[in-house]
């Protein structure tokens, strides 16, 4: 009898999803989302949040990023077979003639994208990007980017980052920069990954060290890109 109730205990530990440590703060927290109403550096996370969307393959960070990116700014929108007549950037639209002969959709399913490939990925679908390399950034210069990102409205931030720095499970992935809050030095990261964890407050230093650890495809650093309308 002690053998089963142990059994499901660790069961139900299972079933609950991932371990979410102490010291970050969710938006799904009262401090989480009074922190997001207390900014004044948020007006990207409402076009962000309106079209966010949980990663299709566990690989497809990126392309779910990059959708929620190019739905949120002012540019013409492909209409898809099955959406017809509306216009939409879905994650598998973004595969187009330019992008296939970058990465096929089969490698992206396999090994996702690098930093620099993100970048081309997001110019040919006709924006302008414009990415940085941790290691080549400061903790200040990534503040200053975010912020002054953050504060234009035709632009957006997304960062490429390692779990394993913020605490959380996993390793390399890739979401938007929805707010910076200056009284904490936090970022809020919409995580496209939204089945496994929510909205995340995490500190500027804490981004920067993720952003910091090696990329096994590049053997680069990560970092960001900065995405705006043509």
């Amino acid at each position: 009898m002690v053998q089963r109730k142990l059994t499901a205990a660790l069961l139900g530990l299972a079933l609950a999803g991932p371990v979410m440590a102490e010291d970050l703060v969710y938006l799904t927290s009262t401090e989480g989302e009074d922190r997001l109403l207390a900014t004044s550096i948020n007006r990207d996370y409402f076009p962000l949040a309106s079209y966010l969307e949980y990663e299709q393959i566990l690989t497809f960070c990126g392309p779910a990023t990059v959708a929620a990116v190019a739905n949120s700014l002012d540019i013409s929108r492909p209409s898809p077979d099955r959406l017809y007549p509306w216009a939409l950037f879905t994650q598998d639209t973004l595969f187009n003639e330019a992008n296939q002969k970058l990465k096929p959709y089969a490698m992206v399913e396999h090994e996702g994208l690098t930093l620099a490939e993100l970048d081309t990925f997001i110019e040919n679908l006709g924006m302008t990007a414009e990415h940085h390399f941790a290691d080549e950034t400061s903790v200040e210069a990534l503040r200053e980017a975010i912020k002054t990102t953050l504060l234009d409205q035709g632009a957006r931030f997304i960062a490429n980052y390692s779990r394993k720095a913020l605490p959380q499970e996993g390793d390399g992935h890739i979401s938007p920069v929805a707010a910076y809050d200056e009284d904490t030095d936090s970022v809020l990261i919409l995580d496209v990954a939204k089945y496994k964890y929510p909205p995340v407050w995490v500190t500027v230093e804490t981004l920067h060290a993720g952003m910091m650890m090696t990329d096994s495809g590049s053997n680069r650093s990560r970092g960001f890109v900065v995405v705006s309308a043509p």
